[in-house]
């Protein structure tokens, strides 16, 4: 910074030449006084303030001289930074203590079920191997269409653990139902002659998990369980392996991919709850018996 052309600046402004200029007057008039005064204690008041008037002065032309008000300006900025900073973390210090304290049991959150199909850590490969390796299994969706129905390979070692004793428990909508048509139309769902896109992918899942069920042996079928919801909305996508369970939280006018999806951990509130809507919903559906083939004729 140009020191010296910075003193002119301000010398040139009347004002401060003003306000400098009485910080001197002042200064100078209480020394004077203080020697003219014998009176000791008067003498030492006098000076303090003669004192006081020029620093004062010194240390605000000082201030001036050396940019002090963008100083000023700047650190402002940075303390209102961080003070922002500090809300922040106060904030993020809450939802920590809300999820530990309250034993919400929220463990992992993403925008959409498309974020969490690709997450390497929790995301769809990894439901799948949880699922696979689990001895009890819930799921609630809306048509079961999706990664889970078509994927031959998981379909394989999951019908494996069905044979070993794991239970598996599917609830979807009832093609037939109303609630479906009210949920189609919700999605602004194509209609094929007269029958909307997600009855068609209902009916595809059913025929598709039919198969899976008549490969099992007739003493092990009873482990393989659909219902049909044709009662409730359904809020949410549920699927629950074991203690753990993903929710995915369905939008209005939004189809089941832009849903914001939840990991939940065991023994917490959210899973109790979460648990206990799937049991509410299959007390209420209605069993789906599988077309079995027919015994060959002899």
């Amino acid at each position: 910074m140009n020191y010296q052309k910075q003193i002119k600046h301000l010398w040139g402004i009347p004002s401060y030449r003003v306000r400098l200029l009485f910080f001197v007057v002042l200064g100078t008039l209480a020394i004077a006084t203080s020697l003219l005064i014998q009176d000791p204690f008067w003498q030492g008041l006098l000076s303090n303030f003669a004192v006081t008037f020029a620093a004062v002065g010194f240390i605000d032309f000082l201030w001036d001289v050396l940019g002090g008000a963008p100083m000023e300006a700047g650190m402002r900025e940075s303390f209102g930074e961080v003070n922002q900073r500090i809300d922040s973390l106060n904030q993020a210090l809450g939802v920590a203590a809300d999820l530990s304290n309250s034993h919400i049991g929220i463990e992992r959150v993403w925008a959409e079920r498309r974020d969490w199909e690709s997450d390497k850590q929790d995301g769809l490969t990894a439901w799948e191997k949880r699922i696979c390796r689990a001895k009890e299994v819930d799921i609630v969706s809306n048509t079961f269409k999706s990664h889970w129905t078509y994927n031959d390979s998981f379909w394989d070692e999951f019908l494996e653990s069905i044979k070993k004793g794991t239970k598996f428990r599917l609830l979807i909508y009832d093609p037939d139902s109303d609630i479906l048509r009210i949920r189609s139309k919700n999605e602004n769902d194509p209609e094929t002659k007269k029958t909307s896109e997600m009855a068609l992918e209902i009916d595809a899942t059913l025929k598709k998990m039919t198969e899976k069920i008549n490969r099992l042996d007739k003493s092990v079928r009873n482990n393989f369980q659909i219902r049909l919801n044709s009662k409730h909305y359904q809020m949410a996508q549920i699927i629950r392996a074991d203690k753990r369970i993903l929710l995915a939280l369905y939008l209005s006018k939004r189809s089941g991919s832009y849903s914001p999806t939840l990991q939940v951990g065991p023994d917490s509130s959210f899973f109790k709850k979460y648990a206990d809507q799937f049991e509410t919903l299959w007390e209420d559906g209605k069993p789906f018996v599988s077309r079995l083939p027919k015994a060959p004729v002899r």
